[in-house]
């Protein structure tokens, strides 16, 4: 393998480190202040988490450092005990989080499952900033084939990865593959390490206190209104001047359908299977291609348009007389593509850790 410090270029923020000590004593220093620190979270998790998922508490399991050095990486249980056996060779996926219990996808979505990595962290498998370590089964059947994948094991696997911290969990491994390549190719900034850990921390705080907030609401409004007929499952999340372009062609999926624009509707909220729709005409077909488009935060205090494409097939119907908006349609809907679905996950429902801090 080349040295990756040929492509050094610039002195930014990256994950190879040019003080291999400096970067262990900073890394065991801040892995001890932090296990104090949050000791009493984890006091108050370790019930909860027995509670809901039995005994054990703490899921151990195998992962790929650096030069693909297997180790044994430590999370609080969030999936069934036999769920790697089930699902083998498989990503963990939206269809799987939202057949657990709520608190176990909240653990997952605040990252607060990730604390006991603190302990890897102090062992020296694992740095604070890094790509984050891989199964061996999900490295050999998904990112093996990858182009340039292998410059990870290059460097120390981390508790946050720049990957992990700006894109959802639904993000394509190129994708991610690409993003981490170009932090192996510069060496750390410790004070550029130190920003990303306190973003982190906010994004976690931010994140953890939005949940909790939904999830006090919903509770309010289900069990003391008594606002909603049936159970819901996943979190529906509104949309800001959204907007549903339907296609009237039936087939194979077209990019460049020019009947997008003759019927549109107003999107109203969207989670990870079905999204609301309201419009002025009736939808004289059961399954439809559409574009939707919202406008979105993208930048600190910018918004922009953001799209993604899909089918959509009839789920409900309501009508609204006397409104201008007739008929409201729920939809579930697949997006055409990988690539889509991380635009639902990024842009629409904002999943990604930083959503909440930029």
């Amino acid at each position: 393998m080349n040295d990756i410090r040929q492509f050094d270029s610039k002195n930014v923020a990256g994950y190879f480190s040019s003080s291999i000590v400096l970067n262990r004593m900073v890394n065991l220093s801040l892995s001890v202040f932090f296990l104090i620190l949050l000791a009493p979270v984890s006091v108050l998790l370790i019930p909860a988490v027995f509670i809901v998922n039995g005994w054990p508490v703490i899921y151990a399991g195998t992962r790929l450092g650096k030069n693909k050095k297997a180790f044994i990486m430590y999370k609080f249980r969030t999936l069934p005990k036999d769920f790697e056996k089930q699902y083998d060779g498989k990503l963990v996926s939206y269809q799987h989080g939202y057949q657990l219990p709520r608190f176990c996808r909240f653990m997952r979505d605040t990252r607060l499952d990730e604390i006991p990595q603190l302990i890897n962290i102090f062992k020296g498998d694992m740095d604070f900033v890094g790509p984050r370590p891989v199964r061996p089964v999900i490295y050999q059947t998904v990112c093996r084939s990858i182009i340039g994948y292998d410059k990870r094991f290059s460097v120390t696997p981390g508790l946050i990865g720049y990957s992990q911290l700006f894109t959802p969990h639904s993000t394509p491994k190129r994708i991610r593959s690409f993003i981490d390549n170009r932090a192996t190719r510069n060496s750390k900034n410790f004070l550029c390490d130190t920003l990303i850990i306190l973003l982190a921390g906010f994004g976690v705080i931010l994140k953890t206190m939005q949940l909790l907030y939904r999830f006090f609401m919903i509770f309010f409004q289900d069990k003391i209104l008594k606002k909603f007929d049936n159970k819901r499952t996943l979190d529906r999340i509104k949309q800001k001047f959204g907007t549903v372009y339907f296609c009237t062609l039936k087939g194979q999926f077209n990019y460049f359908c020019l009947e997008f624009e003759s019927n549109t509707g107003v999107l109203k909220d969207i989670n990870e299977e079905y999204f609301r729709v309201d419009t002025h005409l009736p939808l004289n077909i059961e399954r439809a291609m559409f574009k939707a488009e919202a406008l979105v935060n993208t930048k600190l205090f910018q918004k922009h348009a953001k799209s993604f494409y899909g089918y959509g097939t009839i789920f409900r119907m309501y009508e609204n007389p006397g409104k201008e908006l007739k008929y409201t349609y729920i939809l579930r809907y697949e997006p055409a593509s990988d690539l889509n679905r991380y635009f639902v996950d990024q842009y629409f429902l904002k999943k990604s850790l930083m959503r909440y801090v930029i």
